[in-house]
């Protein structure tokens, strides 16, 4: 391999720009062959081909990102996608530099050379990191990759929701013959590996770009340009949009199209994929990556189980709750993000259809299905909670009966079943819907109904909304679903996804209102199906489960008249083992026989004994919330590394350095659970920057002074695990939920006024290495607690 280097830097800032042109001259007098893209002869030439063709010739990548162009980070990406050799520069004496690194974060994985704003630095570092040996990246990031999928699309979505976002995400949402990945959060806070498995197994990808005055336009670009230039070099169909006004990189200005209107983009988006390619056997299938690495796996899996369907039940852990619900006993599912509401939603529906006389209906709105009914509760207008309740009670009967013909028509019927079936669909027809009509099209057609607002003379708004939604006719197909024949012994619905409109920007208050009229008429239609048809029929037992997200449950029981009488369930992972099992299940059902030392158990062959100090498994356990979602993502950053350190085990330094990138995603999680509060958290958070982890009262309640309302800042800081308090000597309690939070501070208080002390307070371990918090309790000698189980860091 040849050791050209080619040199990549933004001329945006001409100091920085000067620093490098010196750094490429200094290279070539010493006989190194570097190039930048000014050294170049670029005329009459597309730059992007031009460019990419030079680090394709080239063995190095030197990115210099201190200001997050770009075009720098397009470019990087297209060398991460070519398996180049990249070093990522930074000047960390630039202030504003080091913070956008930190909030960008997508980019720790990669090496980074700071190299100080110095010509001699850099070169120095240069010949220092030199080595045609070191391994690449891209290898170790694809490790366990699944194959290419021929309508596979990777389309991440826009951290704000403006009308040209949302009308291309219900766009691509709409089309049934494209699988949608990563889509499901904000750009960013998955790691890089994530993307770069989602995006090889990607047809084709497409990337919206923010205009510079959007919020988080600065950081979503970043993130969109380099996983862009990584698709690229990946020989992935790559499309970048963005509305008008966009000054277009110069590197991928002929891959770019910017938008005027939300229809142009929609149009242009339809029309190119419709130019790709639609059989898959002529195009270039790497299937799975196979390291040369001694490790026994190469992936703990997913943490989204979204993007894990097919492999969730060789490791999905059955649960008390997991058993509530497959009983029908579960009315409302309540966990917080990353606690398996989704994978376990997943598997109860697998379980129960495994059962032929179970009708499973899974029920899954789209954020825009959401927005819209939303919007219809809004311009309705006098009684929006009796249309909510009627919307719904429209939408579950109608989904269930649409579910019933379908499913009756691929399964071999008993006696009579095709006539309860035909009557089932010709009851559908007359109300007009079709069976293959999703949840979307019902919406659309019962909204544009209510707000012709066709009122007959006098007519009262309930009466006007249950003519137009045939309220009179939902019996009917309760009762033609059932059947004569009895074909069902229960109907279970399944709701998830409802979080989906919970977003920046929100109607907070009627959303809850929204989702509190779907708890309530989950109880009528309960009692309807149970109610006989006719004489010879005994009914027919429906459950429906509502998987919420936990923040959202304590909004909607704000608005309850008698919250008290809502039957919620909620899942917590206060035991340690059970924790534990989800990532040794995984490495149970992934891990190679070949490998040298998979014989033993996960933390005996794959892990260091200890870090820090601690065992490695307490070690692993302290420092991430307890949740799946958390100790998979911190597992897979740290076995990452590993692999691209080409070390036989996961070394105490790999978990340092993932520990890093897994603060940063619990972080900018817990900031998205709080859109819904009064206060911007994120600035609150960066008040504990550089503090010890524990702190009497009255040193929390300096830290918060900025806050308007400091306590019901603490309150919501301990519900969501942030915070924790001293119940007994040394004994930290951090807890979830409003209820847990509220009593862990009255035994605080109750054990200070006993030992005459005042109260302490502890920040979680996940916060600490991204705020830069002291881990004072490493050296106390006490010990931290996710709950009652204690687990002691030393």
């Amino acid at each position: 391999m040849n050791n050209d280097i080619f040199v990549a830097y933004g001329s945006e800032s001409a100091l920085r720009a000067e620093t490098m042109r010196d750094a490429v001259e200094s290279l070539r007098s010493r006989k190194v062959r570097a190039e930048s893209w000014e050294n170049m002869s670029i005329a009459g030439q597309i730059l992007i081909e031009e460019i990419c063709r030079k680090i394709d010739e080239s063995s190095h990548v030197f990115a210099e990102v201190s200001s997050m162009n770009s075009n720098v980070l397009f470019e990087a990406g297209y060398a991460l996608g070519r398996d180049k050799h990249l070093f990522l520069l930074m000047d960390e004496t630039d202030a504003t530099a080091t913070r956008l690194w930190s909030e960008i974060s997508l980019l720790g994985s990669i090496g980074r050379v700071d190299y100080g704003g110095s010509v001699q630095t850099l070169v120095s570092q240069w010949f220092s990191n030199n080595s045609t040996k070191r391994p690449g990246l891209l290898d170790g990031l694809l490790a366990g990759g699944k194959p290419k999928e021929a309508d596979a699309i990777f389309a991440p979505a826009l951290p704000i929701k403006f009308q040209a976002a949302t009308s291309l995400e219900r766009f691509l949402e709409r089309r049934s013959d494209l699988k949608l990945l990563g889509s499901e959060d904000d750009l960013g806070l998955a790691p890089l590996a994530f993307y770069a498995k989602e995006i090889y197994r990607s047809s084709a990808a497409v990337f919206h770009l923010l205009a510079p005055n959007r919020v988080k336009a600065l950081e979503h670009n970043a993130r969109a340009s380099f996983l862009a230039g990584l698709a690229h070099g990946l020989e992935i169909p790559t499309l970048i949009v963005a509305e008008s006004g966009f000054k277009a990189p110069l590197d991928y200005r002929d891959m770019l199209y910017v938008y005027p209107t939300s229809a142009k983009l929609t149009d242009h988006v339809g029309e190119w994929l419709n130019t790709l390619p639609t059989s898959s056997g002529g195009r270039k299938r790497l299937g799975r990556l196979v390291l040369d690495v001694e490790l026994p796996i190469s992936s703990f899996g997913q943490y989204v189980a979204e993007y894990e369907r097919e492999e969730l039940s060789d490791y999905f852990i059955n649960t008390s709750e997991f058993a509530s619900i497959m009983r029908g006993d579960a009315k409302i599912f309540v966990g917080r993000k990353g606690t398996g509401k989704t994978a376990t939603m997943l598997q109860a529906v697998d379980d129960l259809r495994k059962d032929r006389r179970n009708l499973v209906v899974s029920v899954k709105p789209s954020g825009y299905e959401l927005a819209d009914l939303i919007a219809v509760a809004r311009n309705i207008g006098a009684d929006s909670d009796y249309v909510l309740h009627a919307l719904w009670s429209f939408l579950l009967y109608t989904e269930i009966a649409c579910h019933a013909v379908r499913y009756n028509g691929g399964r071999n019927k008993a006696a009579g079943a095709d006539d309860a079936t035909n009557a089932l669909s010709e009851e559908l027809d007359s109300l007009g819907i079709s069976p293959t009509d999703d949840m979307s099209a019902r919406l659309e057609s019962a909204v544009a109904r209510l707000q012709e607002k066709n009122r007959r003379p006098g007519e009262q708004d309930r009466e006007f909304i249950a003519r137009e939604l045939r309220s009179h006719r939902l019996g009917d197909l309760r009762r033609l679903t059932l059947g004569a024949t009895q074909i069902y012994n229960r109907v279970a619905v399944l709701i998830d996804n409802l979080d989906k409109a919970w977003e920046n920007g929100a109607d907070y208050a009627v959303m809850a209102r929204f989702i509190l009229a779907l708890l309530t008429t989950v109880g009528s239609l309960e009692r309807e199906f149970q109610r006989p048809a006719n004489a010879t029929d005994q009914g027919v037992r429906l459950s429906l489960t509502v998987f919420l997200r936990a923040d959202i449950f304590d909004r909607v029981a704000n608005v309850a008249r008698e919250p008290d009488k809502i039957r919620v369930l909620a899942v917590h992972w206060q035991d340690e083992e059970l924790l534990s099992r989800v990532l040794e299940e995984r490495y149970s059902a992934m891990k190679s026989a070949k490998a040298p030392h998979a014989e033993k158990d996960l933390w005996d062959d794959l892990f260091a004994t200890e870090v820090r100090g601690a065992p490695m498994r307490d070690y692993v356990l302290w420092r991430t919330l307890p949740r799946p979602r958390d100790i998979i993502y911190l597992a897979n950053s740290a076995l990452t590394t590993a692999i691209n350190r080409r070390h036989r085990t996961i070394e105490a330094s790999d978990v340092l350095f993932a520990e890093g990138q897994y603060s940063k995603f619990a972080f900018d999680a817990l900031i998205v659970e709080s859109d819904a509060e009064e206060f911007d958290l994120e600035e609150i958070l960066y008040e504990f920057a550089g503090v010890g982890a524990t702190m009497t009262e009255d040193e929390v309640n300096e830290v918060l002074s900025p806050a308007t309302d400091a306590g019901a800042v603490i309150n919501w800081l301990m519900r969501t695990s942030f915070l924790g308090v001293e119940v007994a000597p040394g004994e930290f309690r951090h807890v979830e939920g409003r209820t847990n939070a509220k009593r862990q501070l009255r035994l605080a208080r109750r054990f200070a006024e006993r030992q005459a002390t005042p109260i302490r307070f502890r920040v979680h371990p996940a916060f600490r290495h991204h705020l830069e918090i002291r881990d004072d309790d490493l050296h106390d000698g006490t010990s931290a607690s996710h709950g009652s189980e204690v687990l002691s860091p030393n």
